[in-house]
């Protein structure tokens, strides 16, 4: 029994399963990062969908006409200027002095 070739053997097979894990890993990362680029050109084009689909919309195309053709309305919102919230008068506080009591 030979003990520098038993530790050699040892470390060998310990780098083949760190190789492995790191190759996974880096892998991995590289799908990530084709998720993340194609999520970010999907969002561009549903954004430009919806863009034209209002255009044609405002072009006199109903709904129904664009359906029709086979167009769904867009998924997403155009986006643009937020509508302004709804103002409320704030609630009048009584106070003892006019408070009429019992």
């Amino acid at each position: 029994m030979d003990i520098e070739h038993i530790a050699a053997s040892a470390a060998a097979k310990l780098d083949a399963t760190r190789d492995a894990k790191v190759g996974a890993v880096r892998d991995l990362a590289g799908a990530g990062l084709a998720v993340q680029e194609a999520t970010a050109l999907l969002a561009s084009a549903e954004q430009d969908y919806a863009r034209t689909y209002a255009h044609a919309l405002r072009s006199e195309w109903t709904e129904k006409d664009l359906k029709d053709f086979g167009f769904d309305p867009a998924a997403r919102k155009t986006g643009g200027r937020p509508r302004k919230a709804a103002t409320r008068p704030a609630p009048v506080a009584t106070s003892p002095e006019n408070h009429t009591g019992d």
